[in-house]
């Protein structure tokens, strides 16, 4: 049974502690929380020691892995505590909030020997990784563009108001937006150069983003919308649209069937998506309860730790490369130019 420690019992911490104890392979055994409210139900809930603070856990319990589900802002510090400590890491997406600091977790781990993986989960999303199958298999020939979207009302759900806090969080862009920004890089390769607008918030963040990638290695031109401005009662949506030489590929959380395949010869079908049985999440808060794409994401680093292998379906370096290219989105909308990624 791999012992993990959980830093921040919140909207993330609740949904990754679900996951873990659903693999029937890990086991909650401490979570770190500054708010002792947080530790209290962490306790409760989990049968777990609690602490309050990431440095007070490491020094008292023995643990195999550490999951980081702190504000984005706080991720560069507690990766080096927990490198330095010998653990192995999970930390939530993004994976910081400048590449140079991507790097120093980068060192800091490859120094450590420790296995870090960053929970990019639209990566093991059911619908997504058909898509990611169904592109990679030539199928209908070549992708030629792909157009994703993800809106949401504003996140009120985050602690001390972190993810309205563009210094913090780094607006929209890098808190929401990568999510489609890295799956298509994941589809298609790393852009050469993007192209981006946006709206800002009062406080300065670019809250909804517009964003189309250029020069993917597949030659395919790569669209992107995303934003957390839209009127509370709006229902959160994401979807996303792939069109190929032979066939297009479309998915839609907000009807049913969610994800169908129109080729250009034969009839239109839904293709099997795997279903995960661990249910969702009611109380965690947050603006999706699905646990489906957290726990493949989770038992699928869980088995990495299990098996002594490194994470291959998100690496360290591809979570450095979709915050590189959310920076790159930021700079372009800021400047009104396109922007080339080096």
């Amino acid at each position: 049974m791999i012992k993990v420690g959980l830093v921040g019992y919140g909207f993330m911490g609740g949904m990754h502690s679900q996951c873990y104890q659903a693999t029937g392979k890990a086991k909650i055994v401490a979570v770190a929380d500054v708010e002792a409210d947080r530790c209290d139900k962490a306790a409760a809930d989990l049968n777990c020691e609690t602490f309050d603070s990431i440095e007070a856990m490491l020094e008292s319990v023995d643990v195999d892995v550490v999951d980081i589900c702190t504000p984005t802002y706080l991720h560069e510090d507690h990766v080096l505590a927990v490198a330095e400590a010998g653990k192995h890491i999970m930390c939530e997406k993004p994976m910081s909030l400048s590449v140079e600091s991507c790097d120093r977790m980068i060192a800091a781990t490859t120094e450590a020997g420790v296995k870090m993986m960053v929970g990019h989960v639209i990566r093991f999303w059911p619908e997504y990784q058909v898509i990611k199958e169904l592109v990679d298999s030539g199928n209908f020939g070549k992708a030629q563009w792909a157009s994703a979207r993800r809106l949401s009302p504003p996140p009120t759900w985050a602690w001390q108001g972190w993810l309205s806090d563009p210094e913090k969080s780094g607006g929209a862009i890098l808190d929401l937006h990568i999510h489609d920004v890295d799956f298509l890089a994941y589809l298609f390769g790393s852009p050469k150069a993007v192209f981006a607008t946006g709206v800002k918030s009062t406080r300065g963040a670019f809250d909804s983003a517009f964003t189309t990638g250029l020069g993917h290695s597949s030659g395919t031109i790569s669209y992107a919308e995303g934003s957390l401005a839209l009127s509370t009662p709006f229902p959160f949506n994401m979807a996303l649209t792939v069109c190929c030489e032979n066939g297009s590929i479309k998915f839609d959380m907000a009807v049913s069937p969610s994800l169908m395949v129109y080729p250009n010869d034969g009839e239109p079908f839904a293709p099997e998506v795997p279903e995960i049985e661990v249910g969702s999440s009611e109380t965690t808060g947050g603006n999706i309860s699905s646990l489906g794409g957290y726990y493949n994401e989770i038992e699928y680093f869980v088995n990495c730790v299990a098996d002594g292998v490194e994470p291959e379906i998100v690496t360290p370096q591809s979570a450095r490369e979709a915050v590189k290219i959310c920076l790159a989105a930021r700079e372009s909308a800021q400047s009104e130019t396109i922007v080339n990624i080096a």
